[in-house]
Formats: structure tokens, sequence, C-alpha cells
């Protein structure tokens, strides 16, 4: 099935603008205001962590790769820059004073040109910073080399430390209408912690290590369990085990409990918040008492199932707001592809149960029609030879001739309509005392039968109608389930930037809607703002404003432009006005004088820049094949306005033909649908002769060998793509025309002919002519309708 995506993904298909064009992402804010105060300081607390932590005792990367997450971030950075100097600058002053004289030497310098998501230029930028200060610092010790390959290590380390937090900060600080971290950002803030806690664990405070410390890990271990199940849990216990075991020095094993504790965890995660700090809290105990006993101190158990036991006593609410509510929150996108998909659910749901109806109405007729004969012989004989003497003679000793005789008595029922005793073998006359009365009661018996297959027969065929039905509907369920993915795609930064460019003009826009179909041309843009009062707002400054910021030509859809609604708010739409046109007319002669054209076309444009030329010729002449090709037209237009894909209007018009009245009833579809921006066009026949494409002297052919709709239960749709050109003239012809000139075969050569001799652009002309001329080329005899519909494509001028 072509799969259309409601694709609800950004893409940035706009002209060059100036610098400061509304699509870059917005910079963080110069100032902080409100709730933000509560976050600079939880990153400025972070910030001193991480300039204290300290890898390997002598490798001191992580408060450079902290402040290089806010380059080009205004007092984001310097906040940064103050508090790592305060974790740092006490330990290392040479060193420290040197990196973060080079980060504030690249922030003034090269800062504004760093936009907030170039993580890599950010990383890049801090491990240049980190390796200034080392360089300087093995100046300062002779030249060492060992001091040059610490600068190295420290750069290198520098730019994977800042790849890794990046993508926490950027959610720490982005506003959304939604928070809830992707499984990156999850990591990033698992690693902002991991590394403020390796930093924390340096610090020489009283109960700090043994107490708060691990408070602190069972708290935000048993957070991430709970939050992603096994993998969140087992991963932040990697990460805090691993962070600390470089900066702080903890025990091997120790890192590893911290994993398995996690992982252990986030397995019970969903039997409840109880359960997973249960686990929690005796895992490690268990893992650690009989590894190393060594290692489980009072104070260190104590801290930890403290941290455990205040997960537990946290408010969902609280949990729900800190880590984000993945379980009853989803994405714009998410929901509407969950929505999708249980749509397209039920509709099979309810294809397969119209399917399974429809069978439930085949039925054996041999089997049934067998039992119906069998039970005639039966009453033919209770009624004729019930009471006869030769009764037991006939039926038992001369069973076989007997059935033979009854047989062959009805079988000239079936041929005659009716049997009498000199049409009878002569010894069964002479054998059989009750003749007469054998023949009539063949004759009244036999009248029954006729009667009863006639009414089973209507009764079969009205089954076989209803489940033709329960066919065709279970067949559009299905093809309507392959129609909800509709290919748009939501342009939202050229709505804000229209938004933003119509704000300068004075006009607030309440909602701005800018979709375009995937792989197609044909912008669409919607706006809601409060109403002009009539005033022409819309032709005046609207219309010109969305021409410049989409950079195409655009049409105001809706002639009358002025149309508040109660609430005062204006809706309109604009479409982009496409490349090319398509100018269609018909000529058409009836087969006989004062009696309808049993053929119909149609043409119509829709707002995606869609043209379709349609032309339907129903069975025989008439009144009867007007109504049936009328009927075709008319529910392929409705179906094209309704946007439904071409394929499935077809098939839906088979379906309606085919069940029409019950009768025999059938119509060709010619169908030519042309792309507007780019010129394709596609063809499909069903049991329409050739169409033609008139090119620069040249004559193209478009064939199908196709049956008509109506005649079949499953239509096979074939189609014909071809690239249109400028100044090309298409012709849809009826199968009176083709007749006419003697067959296809000689019709393109006849149209190049007539078409050399007179010229023609305008497709009025050109479908009189080629009518007047096939008028008089008919032979006497029987006659058809006949009827051209010709279309001149053509590039439009660009107006200055």
């Amino acid at each position: 099935m072509e799969k259309t995506e409601i694709v609800l993904e950004r893409v940035i298909q706009e002209p060059v603008v100036s610098r400061e064009t509304p699509f870059a992402r917005e910079r963080l804010p110069k100032l902080i205001h409100g709730k933000d105060i509560l976050k600079f300081v939880l990153l400025c607390v972070m910030g001193v962590c991480w300039g204290k932590a300290e890898m390997l005792h002598i490798l001191r990367p992580m408060g450079i790769a902290y402040i290089s997450l806010f380059f080009g971030e205004g007092i984001l950075f310097w906040g940064a820059l103050i508090s790592v100097a305060a974790g740092c600058i006490v330990d290392i002053p040479l060193k420290a004073g040197a990196a973060l004289a080079a980060a504030c030497a690249i922030q003034l310098t090269l800062g504004r040109f760093v936009e907030r998501d170039e993580m890599l230029k950010k990383a890049l930028l801090g491990a240049f910073a980190m390796a200034l200060a080392g360089i300087f610092l093995a100046i300062s010790k002779g030249g060492l080399t060992f001091y040059f390959a610490v600068a190295g290590m420290e750069s290198a380390l520098s730019v994977g430390l800042s790849l890794l937090a990046q993508k926490g900060v950027m959610f720490l600080w982005e506003k959304r209408t939604v928070s809830i971290p992707s499984r990156e950002e999850t990591l990033g803030l698992v690693f902002l912690l991991g590394g403020a806690l390796a930093g924390l664990s340096t610090m020489e405070v009283p109960y700090l290590e043994q107490g708060l410390l691990p408070c602190l890990l069972a708290y935000f271990v048993a957070a991430c369990a709970w939050r992603d199940g096994m993998g969140g849990g087992a991963a932040a216990g990697i990460l805090f085990g691993l962070l600390l075991y470089l900066c702080s020095g903890v025990d091997l094993l120790f890192f590893t409990v911290l994993g398995v504790s996690g992982l252990i965890a986030g397995c019970l995660k969903d039997m409840g918040r109880f359960a997973l700090v249960l686990t929690l809290i005796i895992t490690p105990l268990l893992f650690l008492f009989y590894a190393s006993p060594s290692l489980v101190a009072p104070l260190w158990a104590g801290g930890w199932a403290l941290g455990a036991t205040a997960f537990l006593l946290t408010p969902k609410k609280c949990l729900v707001w800190m880590t984000g509510n993945l379980w009853e929150q989803e994405g714009s996108k998410d929901k509407y592809i969950r929505k999708k998909e249980l749509l397209e659910e039920r509709l099979m749901g309810f294809s397969q149960a119209f399917s399974a109806l429809a069978k439930t109405f085949v039925h054996q007729e041999e089997v049934q029609e067998k039992k119906d004969v069998s039970k005639l012989v039966d009453t033919i004989a209770e009624k004729a030879c019930q009471g006869c003497g030769m009764a037991h003679y006939c039926w038992n000793e001369e069973l076989y001739r007997t059935y033979s005789m009854t047989f062959s008595a009805l079988s000239h029922c079936e041929e005659k309509g009716c049997v009498t005793l000199s049409q009878l073998p002569e010894p069964f006359r002479q054998m059989c005392a009750r003749g007469d009365l054998f023949v009539e009661t063949v004759n009244k018996a036999y009248d029954g039968y006729r009667r009863d297959r006639l009414w089973l027969g209507r009764l079969a065929e009205c089954r076989e109608l209803v489940g033709q039905q329960m066919t065709a509907v279970s067949d559009i369920l299905l093809g309507l389930s392959d129609q909800l993915e509709v290919g748009y795609v939501f342009l939202e930064q050229a709505g804000q930037m229209l938004k933003e460019e119509c704000a300068k003009e004075g006009i607030r826009l309440r909602d701005v809607r800018v979709v375009e179909e995937k792989n197609r041309y044909g912008r669409q843009v919607q706006i809601s703002f409060r109403g002009c009062g009539c005033r022409g707002i819309c032709k005046s400054k609207l219309l010109p404003l969305v021409k410049r910021t989409m950079n195409r030509p655009m049409v105001l859809k809706d002639g009358n432009t002025c149309h508040c609604q109660k609430d005062g708010i204006c809706t309109l739409c604009f479409t982009e006005v496409p490349a090319f046109s398509l100018t269609t007319a018909t000529a058409f002669s009836s087969a006989a004088q004062n009696q309808p054209i049993g053929d119909t076309t149609a043409f119509l444009e829709t707002d995606k820049g869609m043209a379709l030329m349609a032309l339907s010729d129903g069975m025989g002449q008439g009144k009867s094949a007007a109504e049936e090709s009328r009927t075709a037209i008319e529910l392929l237009e409705q179906f094209t306005e309704a946007g439904f894909e071409r394929d499935l209007a077809v098939k839906m018009i088979n379906s309606a033909l085919l069940l029409r009245k019950g009768e025999e009833t059938y119509a060709t579809l010619d169908i030519c649908a042309v792309d507007l921006f780019d010129g394709r066009a596609e063809f499909i026949k069903l049991g329409a002769v050739s169409s033609y494409i008139s090119r620069g002297g040249r004559i193209l052919t478009v064939t199908a060998h196709t049956l008509p709709a109506g005649i079949l239960q499953q239509v096979q749709i074939v189609k014909n793509e071809m690239l249109l050109k400028d100044g090309d003239i298409l012709f849809l012809l009826s199968d009176g025309i083709t007749e006419a000139l003697g067959g296809e075969n000689v019709t393109a050569g006849w149209l190049k002919d007539k078409l050399e001799k007179f010229p023609l652009a305008n497709p009025q002309d050109a479908a009189e002519y080629i009518l007047k001329e096939a008028e008089k080329e008919r032979k006497d005899g029987a006659k058809d309708d006949m009827t051209v519909l010709a279309g001149r494509f053509w590039k439009k001028r660009k107006s200055a």
C-alpha cells in the first residue's frame, strides 16, 4: 500500500534568508527569570561538583567538559565558569587558571558563532581549552613529555565527557510543552548526576562519603529503574559506579554491585515501587556481605536504605515531574501513529467480519437439487400408487424400471412442459393400472417442483447478491484502512516565520498551519486571526505576505475573502499555484435524434494541483446507458474530491455498478489524472479505447486491454504514466469514434493526418473538428454515440 504518514516531522525547505532568520533555534535567554532560577542554581551546584572531580588521581578534564556544555549560552556560561572555578581553583590553581582563561577567551571570541545543538563544536572547543591549559602546565614544568601526554589524554576525555552530558543539559534548560526525556536525554541526565556525585565523593566532609552519597545513589538508581525498567536501572548503576571508580577510587566490586542492583530492581518495576525498593535494598547488601563483608559499613548500609526508602515515600506526582511520565503522555507523532494503527486494526477487523459474513451465503446447489429430485419421485409414488395392487411389484421387484420410467416422464415435463400417457413407453402403459393418474400426478408434482425451484433460484440469487455486497463492503473497508496515512508534512518553522512576518505588519495570527504533501509540490497555508471587519486585509496584506514568506506563487482558496465566524475569528486558506494548467473541452453526437447520449464526461481540478479528465460509455444507447455512465462519473468525482486514491475509487465504482439493481449493467471508464506541478499524467482504463496525445506533429497512443466496470467482482487496474510537455493536446475518445474510423489501429494515423492539415491549439476547436471529421467516416447501418474529450496542457507564464 501507499503509505502516507500524517508525517509529523519538520522539513526545512525554505528560501535563503538573512542571519536573523526566525528559523534559527532560539538562544538561551540572557537573563534568568522565575522558575528558571532553580534550574540555574542546580546547574551551578553540579558545576562545583564537576570541577572538584579528579579522575585516576591525576586527570582533571571534567571541569572544562562541564564548561564546554554552555559555550555561546550567555549568563549560563558565566555561571558554569564561576561554579567550576569554585570547585577546582584551590586544588590546582595554575592549571585551572589557564583552562578557565582559555575558556573565557573562546566564549568572547567564538561563542557567538556556536548554536545550542552544535554539540561536537562545543566539545572540540572545550578540548582546545583543555589542551592549551595542559600545554601551559607542561611548559611551566620544564617541558616534560609526561605532562604533554596528560594534556592530550585530558583533551580527548573532555570531548567524550562533553558529548555524553550535552543531551542532559539541553533537556534541563529547553522549554517544552511536555517534559518527557528521550533515551539519550535520560542517559545525559544520569551522566550529569553521576559526575556530580563523583565530585561530591572527593570532598572531605563528615558523613558525606558513607552517609549522604549512598543515600543519593540509592534514590537515583531507584528512580531510573522505576522509569525505564531493567535498562534504565542497569545503565544508571553502571554509570554511577564507573564514575565513582574513576574519580574516588571505590572498589571495583562496588561498581559491579551497583549495576546488578539496578538491573534486578528494574525487573520488578511492574510489581510496584515497594517490591522495587525492597529488592534494591537487599540485593547490594547480600552481594557485598558474601563477596566482601568489609565493604558493608553500617553507616553506608543505613544511607543506602534511607535513600531507597525516601524514593518509596516520594509522591508519585513528584516522581512524574522529575522523570517524565512516559506511561500517561505521548508525543503528538506517537499519539497519531498509535490512533492510526488502532483505527486500521478496527477497519481490518470489520473487513474480515463482512468477508466471513459473505461466506455464509455460499450454499451447495447441486446437493440440494439431488435431494429435491429424490423427494419429488417419492411424492409421485405416494400419490399415484398408494392403494394400487401393483405397487409392491412396481416399487420393489421392478424398482429400477419404475424409477427409469418416472425420470423419463419428468424429462418430458422439463422439455415440453408436461407429459402425456402416449409419450411413455408401450410396456409401461400396458403394465401400469393407473396410467392416467400417474401422468396427472407427474404433471402436478413437476409444476410444484418447478415453482419451488424458481423461488429457490430467486432466493439463491438474492443470497448471492447479498454475499457480493458483503464482499464489496469488506473490500471497501480494507481499502479505507490503506488510506489512513495522509502523506502530509507539517512545516512548523515555515509557519513560525509567517507568524513573525505578520506580527511585523501588525497582524496577530492565532493559528498557522503550513502543510505540504510528501514527495510532491503543492504547499497549503491555513491561518486564523481576528477578523478585519470586511476591510479586505486578506487580499491587501495577507496574500502578499504569504507569497513573500513562502517564496512561491500563492492564491487565496476561497474567493469570498471576508467570512468571519461568530466569535470574530477569520480562517483563510492559501494554496500554491501550479506551474501548469489543463484546459478541456467536449464535443459529442448522439446515435439517434431526440435520444440521450450514453457517454458522460467530466473535468475537475483539486486544490492539491491535480487535474482529472474522465470519459464513461454506458452499456448500449439511450437513457439506460446515460444513467450508467453518469453514475460512474458522479461517483468518480465524489471520491476524488473526498481525497480517495484513484485505485480505491475505481474499485468502489466497479462494486457499485456490479450490484446496482441486481441487473447486468456496466460502463467503461477512461481516466487521465495530471499533476499540474510537474506534468506527470496517469492513465487508467476500464474497457475504454485508446487515448491519444498530439505532440509536435506526432501522435502518441496510450492503450490498456481491460474489461469495463461492473462485470467482474475483482477489477484489474492497469496504469500508464507519461510526462506531458508544454503544448500537448490529449484526446479521450468513445468507441463510437474508433469504430467509425475502422478500429483503434488506424485511429492514430487518421488523427495525425487531420491535425497536420489543420493544427489547432484551442481544445474546443480540436474536439469539434475531430468529431465532425469522424462523422463523415461513419458507415451506414448501426450507429453509436460519439464523444471527444480534448485537453490542452500548457505552462503558465510568470507574471512580472
